[in-house]
């Protein structure tokens, strides 16, 4: 894993949600960045339903679904536009299981 993305890990558990995204925003040069963090979400959403935790793990949720479609929305042509929408309907088709 990389460094960085362990120390976004470690900043969201610590409840630093804005440092967390920031982190990766810097890492990540590209749109994928948000999808990362989407992903970080997803994480979040799962630790906190197994912890009983329905108001938080409502919030993750949410959040990881704006993250998705804040990534689908940076594609700056149309076949980028379509490769970027599979993926974020993939990510939110794991974020419903």
């Amino acid at each position: 894993m990389k460094p960085w993305l362990a120390k976004a890990r470690e900043l969201e558990r610590a409840g630093q949600l804005e440092a967390a995204e920031a982190l990766i925003r810097d890492a990540v040069p590209d749109a994928h960045f948000a999808l990362l963090v989407a992903e970080l979400y997803l994480e979040r959403f799962a630790r906190l339903t197994a912890e009983n935790d329905a108001d938080g793990a409502a919030e993750a949720n949410a959040s990881a679904q704006r993250w998705a479609y804040f990534f689908a929305a940076q594609a700056t042509s149309g076949g980028e536009g379509r490769a970027f929408e599979v993926e974020r309907d993939d990510f939110l088709r794991r974020l419903r299981q």
